[in-house]
């Protein structure tokens, strides 16, 4: 649409509209994040994920600032987010999430739990591609995961449905009792900037979604009641109900898209009908491609073809009656989708057709994937696809080819990828020492297992790793979570690993590192392999928060491999989200400093001190300051391993650029916070507690401001006076953790 078409459609609204509109500016997360504030929840349970971080970032920027009065909760995976929405609906509050693709998928779990309890949540989904090897681009597979589990569905073709919609949801939501899903193409519309209207004061948003209503809660002790009890048998009778309340919501929704209309100037309706009245071929097609299609409406329309797209704004309750008008006479339908089901049909294809069939009509419904993976939807990928509605079943050659996969192409059956590195063999990376002295100038020769990656200026993640596997003989397996030295090391098909390497998503590496170790350990005794290997799972960018339980379920079984964190204090490779091993003060994008905020409000989270509980045989951290001690340890970790035991270890790792810290200033950050004993260096063999470095004892112990203060922006402040009581705070539980580090170090038996 045109600039100024654009300023017409505002001008309309503007004059058809009962309440003030503003112009706003922003992306589809701006929009949501807008809608959030305005409304005015009670909560908000976050967990970061491109694409959809931003809507936490600015929704807790605005509690920051004191624009906003809510509660804003980070949790340590998207499980533990969704779990504290539930608890907060349960308590009687508005609750709002944000998500995309796996981690809807880890919220799956609870989603039917939060329809089945009747609990009137909005979860705004990004929709992101559900896959491996891992893409982060648009795709509709998370959203059609969604499409069973009782929860109503809108879905936001543009930025300006981001926001409206968002409003019309909770409405809805709360009128029956039901949660609701608002879905937004990831980085088509999530990172798409638009001139839009909001509603100018809050109080007219407020009006619209109404009071929150009266319903039952678990802080009702005078009249307590059970929540998501033991069903057994009965649950069919929940079943009926959620089918109960879908009705009920189809009958409401159009009486609010109404309401909304006289509010607004803005009419939606269950779906939208772009084009020609007696279309002779249709496209029906969800979110931003839609809008896209409406161009190729437009081209064909003036070469005279009789064509329309069909954009759905409701896929639950699936309004049956008006797919049935939408799609009317016309004889052809191309029902195109960001999602690939392997079974009779795809998704929508299959509800489409099982809606005409009910009524006995004739309509050819054409099914095609499109996109997925975030390939662009363009006016000519519509007028295609229209094209071949018009056409069918005179199609081209390669359409057949490709069954159904429209914009996939068949590759080059002759391509062969080059062998990056040539891989290492066990002599030239073994060099075991005689006895316990190790011959570091002998370990300099160690030749690189990572090779060139492109992670930014100063990143202290590949210094340490490398550092580490100067310790580490002979053959080596990598298995990393998602995070920033995965992301900058596997430009897939290519590598930057001289070695095995395996990525399984955020979390995961523990446990999947546990199921190739027993494959392992079986083949191994079979005869079948004769190579000693050693297993390293690299987590870090807030790995061990999302994955902490299966770190520690990999401690209890002992189970024998290395488990590295770097520990760059929060979440990187989506932006400098908060971690729970981030420092208490420290500025996040979902932790802001402001007038009300003071940054993260926890001491950081000690992970080998919650690892000390497991009886792990060894637990160390470590730090690329102290080169010796760091390679000491790996070697005294790879031989724990070998003797059938779990390691840990914590590395001090710096990150320039989400820190803003002066990336020639590394190894002097590092040092610093050793020495402030911010990031202590011990180790913990069989209980027993050592300290590798006492900067005491050699008079070089210095104040946790000296550390702060060069470790650039998202610290310094912590240094400055505004900032005096939490700093205060943090050098005394810096001492305690310290003082008690001491004790450990100085009585073997506590």
């Amino acid at each position: 649409m045109s600039l100024d078409a654009l300023i017409d459609q505002e001008s309309d609204a503007k004059r058809t509209a009962i309440a003030k509109q503003v112009i706003f500016i922003g992306n589809g997360n701006d929009a949501a994040a807008k809608a959030i504030v305005d409304i005015g929840y009670d909560g908000e349970g976050y967990y970061p994920i491109t694409p959809s971080s931003e809507v936490g970032e600015v929704v807790s920027k605005a509690i920051a600032e004191g624009s906003a009065d809510m509660s804003f909760v980070v949790g340590t995976s998207e499980l533990a987010a969704i779990s504290v929405v539930a608890g907060m609906a349960i308590a009687g509050g508005r609750a709002v999430d944000v998500t995309s693709s796996q981690g809807l998928m880890l919220k799956a779990e609870q989603m039917p739990a939060i329809s089945g309890m009747g609990l009137p949540v909005v979860l705004n989904l990004a929709t992101r591609d559900i896959n491996a090897p891992l893409n982060i681009k648009n795709g509709h597979s998370d959203l059609m995961a969604t499409l069973g589990w009782g929860w109503l569905i809108f879905c936001a073709p543009n930025v300006q449905s981001v926001y409206d919609l968002n409003l019309i949801a909770l409405r809805v939501a709360e009128a029956v009792n039901l949660p609701a899903l608002v879905a937004y193409d990831g980085f088509h519309t999530s990172h798409a900037n638009r001139r839009i209207l909001v509603l100018q004061n809050r109080e007219d948003v407020q009006a619209f979604v109404g009071s929150k209503p009266s319903r039952v809660t678990v802080l009702d002790v005078d009249h307590p009641r059970t929540f998501g009890p033991y069903m057994n048998d009965d649950l069919i009778n929940t079943k009926v109900q959620l089918d109960e309340k879908f009705k009920k919501a189809y009958d409401l929704i159009p009486s609010v898209f109404e309401e909304f209309h006289e509010l607004t100037g803005r009419l939606y309706q269950f779906a939208e009908i772009y084009g020609h009245p007696e279309a002779e071929a249709a496209l029906f097609i969800l979110n931003s491609a839609g809008e896209a299609a409406k161009v190729s409406v437009d081209k064909l329309l003036a070469e005279g073809k009789k064509v329309k797209v069909i954009l759905p704004t409701v896929l639950r309750p699936w309004p049956e009656e008006e797919m049935r008008r939408a799609i009317g006479s016309t004889p052809r339908v191309v029902v195109a989708e960001r999602a690939s089901q392997y079974g009779a049909g795809n998704y929508l294809a299959n509800e489409l057709g099982a809606t005409l069939q009910r009524v006995g009509r004739k309509n050819l419904l054409i099914s095609r994937t499109y996109g997925v993976g975030g390939l662009n939807f363009r006016g000519e990928d519509g007028i295609e696809l229209l094209n071949l509605g018009l056409n069918y079943p005179n199609v081209n050659e390669d359409e057949r080819k490709l069954r159904g996969y429209y914009g996939a192409w068949p590759g080059d059956p002759n391509y062969d990828p080059p062998q990056v590195f040539t891989p290492l063999t066990t002599e030239e990376t073994t060099f075991n020492q005689e006895g316990s002295k190790i011959d570091f100038k002998h370990l300099s020769q160690m030749p690189a297992r990572v090779g060139k990656h492109s992670a930014c200026p100063g990143c202290g993640i590949f210094t340490n790793l490398n550092l580490f596997l100067r310790g580490i003989d002979g053959q080596v397996v990598f298995l990393f979570n998602t995070g920033c030295g995965m992301v900058v090391t596997t430009g897939y098909p290519f590598t930057s690993f001289k070695t095995p390497y395996v990525h399984n998503l955020f979390h995961n590496g523990a446990s999947t590192a546990t199921g190739i170790v027993e494959m392992y350990q079986r083949f191994r005794a079979q005869g079948k392999i004769k190579e000693e290997i050693t297993f390293i799972v690299v987590s870090g960018d807030g790995g061990d928060d999302i994955g902490m339980d299966q770190v520690i379920g990999a401690a209890l079984r002992n189970d024998p491999f290395i488990m590295l964190e770097y520990d760059n204090k929060g979440y990187m490779n989506t932006g400098g989200q908060l971690c729970y091993t981030g420092f208490k003060g420290e500025r996040f994008t979902n932790a802001p400093v402001g007038n009300l905020g003071r940054g993260k409000k926890q001491h950081s989270k000690d992970i080998i001190e919650i690892l000390r509980g497991t009886h792990a045989p060894y637990l160390f951290t470590a730090a690329e300051s102290n080169a010796r001690d760091m390679i000491a340890k790996a070697r005294k970790a790879q031989a724990a391993v070998r003797s059938g035991n779990f390691v840990f270890g914590k590395i001090f790792s710096v990150c320039p650029l989400n820190w803003g810290s002066d990336e020639s200033k590394g190894n002097e950050i590092v040092d610093r916070a050793v020495k402030s004993c911010l990031f202590p260096l011990y180790e913990i063999e069989h209980g027993i507690t050592k300290l590798n470095y006492d900067p005491e004892k050699s008079g070089r112990k210095i104040p946790v401001q000296k550390a702060l203060e060069i470790m650039g922006t998202a610290f310094s402040h912590m240094a400055k006076e505004d900032f005096a009581p939490i700093l205060q705070e943090t050098q005394e539980e810096t001492d305690r953790r310290w003082q008690r580090l001491k004790e450990l170090d100085t009585n073997p038996k506590l």
